[in-house]
């Protein structure tokens, strides 16, 4: 529950925020968001209950989608590549970094002064005056980009569904905790590497690979008999994952004059699917976890040909021009 709250309010803060980004100043929302963040993770350490905690989530979720639409389009003008690579060194780092610090005082104190790092960096950003007019809810921007966030909600609520059991699957294939940290680490890791190397690729290309990738790695985790193979499927996984969001990433952000609003939405899928896919798998798992890996290598093919549909009607649509 703390888990759906937390993605729910993602959903929320990403749309909304995406959206004031382009009508107000995505510098002043990237600023808003770091700073907000990391008050509310410094008040984790202040959790005298589970009804606080639900709260301090919550508030939680906001601050962290207050950040990545607008700071997507602030780092329109240099390399998507860099920009999205950078994020998943960022994973990586901070979970070598909760891993050493262990205590969770230490972790959310540490958190929060990562985000009064952020906010300091965000406010010396030289942003370019942008003022769009951008409707409460952008519908208009929801259709005219179907393509990226429906497959991704797709693929997302698939892996989601087994990130939900993913621990315990490890475990029964013997894997300790060490292993488990590896495992986990090991995709950042590799996302960061592959991101960098991928930026010369047609974004179309990217979004093909990185779906039919994701599905060849739930596969893989079907057919492992230990934890040690899963670690040649996280490197795929890597590389998926970076395919495939950097090719939505630079999509997004060609294809729209409301960057953040766009962008934003984007999140507001991730954080939708954190709650879908869960629901799913909760469901699914009933029938066995080897189903489950099946059901979602199945989803994410899926999602490659709702994406192919959906792009070829929204280019139909862009090359029609009024007669005259």
């Amino acid at each position: 529950m703390i888990a759906a709250l937390y993605n729910g309010m993602v959903f929320f803060s990403a749309t909304v925020f995406g959206r004031l980004g382009d009508t107000l100043s995505r510098r002043k929302v990237v600023m808003a968001g770091f700073f907000i963040s990391g008050i509310i993770f410094l008040l984790h350490n202040f959790v005298p209950d589970l009804k606080t905690l639900f709260i301090v989530r919550g508030l939680a979720g906001i601050g962290v989608g207050m950040i990545p639409g607008s700071l997507a389009a602030l780092a329109w003008s240099g390399s998507v590549a860099l920009f999205t690579s950078f994020g998943s060194l960022g994973f990586a780092f901070a979970s070598i970094i909760a891993g050493l610090l262990k205590q969770n005082f230490f972790v959310f104190t540490g958190a929060a002064f990562f985000c009064l790092v952020g906010f300091i960096f965000a406010s010396r950003i030289k942003e370019k005056p942008v003022r769009l007019k951008v409707p409460f809810f952008p519908l208009a921007t929801v259709k005219k980009n179907i393509g990226i966030y429906l497959p991704y909600l797709i693929r997302h609520s698939a892996a989601s569904a087994i990130w939900a059991i993913f621990p315990i699957y490890l475990l029964g294939l013997g894997a300790n905790r060490l292993a488990i940290g590896v495992i986990y680490g090991l995709n950042p890791v590799m996302q960061f590497i592959f991101m960098l190397m991928l930026d010369r690729y047609k974004k179309e290309r990217l979004i093909d690979i990185g779906l039919i990738a994701t599905s060849l790695t739930f596969l893989g985790y079907f057919l492992s008999p230990n934890w040690q193979i899963i670690l040649i499927f996280q490197i795929v996984l890597g590389f998926s994952w970076a395919n495939l969001y950097l090719g939505s990433m630079k999509c997004l952000l060609e294809r729209n004059d409301e960057q953040a609003t766009a962008t934003g939405l984007l999140n507001s899928v991730l954080g939708l699917s954190g709650i879908i896919g869960p629901l799913i798998g909760g469901i699914v798992v009933l029938l066995g976890t080897k189903v489950l890996f099946i059901f979602s290598t199945l989803l994410s093919l899926s999602a490659l040909f709702v994406c192919r549909k959906c792009l070829t009607i929204t280019d139909a649509r862009s090359q029609v021009r009024p007669a005259g």
